[in-house]
């Protein structure tokens, strides 16, 4: 099932960004801001990770990205739970939940760095795309 996730992931991805590339142009004629998300079928325990300070042109900031997203995982995935329990089960629990978290997370960062990315080599200040946000859900039962 985590290849499955995976392979999803990898095809969203890479959709993500061949749609941000061909949205690029005009979305610099839009003032108002942006947010990327996944579709979500049920109610799941879901944060908001914002980049709103960062350049994600940027290394250093793309790994901070990265850092706000895997505490935002935690979060909705509940790594407490485990922490409390130390039981192989809900271990396994907290992994499957973070796999799916940070498999509907990867391609939101990949699009939004690509963004950042194509409005830099556009002469745009890369600091605009800061309007936008990550969300990061729990698997559905965790």
């Amino acid at each position: 099932m985590l290849i499955h996730y995976k392979t999803l992931s990898l095809i969203a991805a890479i959709t993500m960004t061949g749609m941000t590339l061909l949205a690029a142009a005009p979305a610099l004629a839009r003032p108002e801001p942006m947010v990327v998300t996944a579709q979500r079928t049920v109610d799941l325990p879901t944060q908001r990770v914002s980049y709103r300070d960062l350049n994600l042109a940027a290394a250093q900031d793309q790994r901070t990205l990265e850092r706000r997203v895997g505490r935002a995982v935690k979060q909705v995935c509940r790594i407490e739970d485990y922490h409390a329990s130390k039981s192989l089960r809900s271990y396994a629990i907290y992994l499957q939940c973070s796999d799916f978290a940070w498999g509907g997370a990867r391609p939101q960062v990949a699009a939004a760095i690509d963004r950042a990315h194509a409005l830099a080599l556009n002469g745009s200040d890369a600091v605009a795309v800061g309007s936008l946000a990550i969300t990061v859900s729990a698997r559905p039962g965790a």
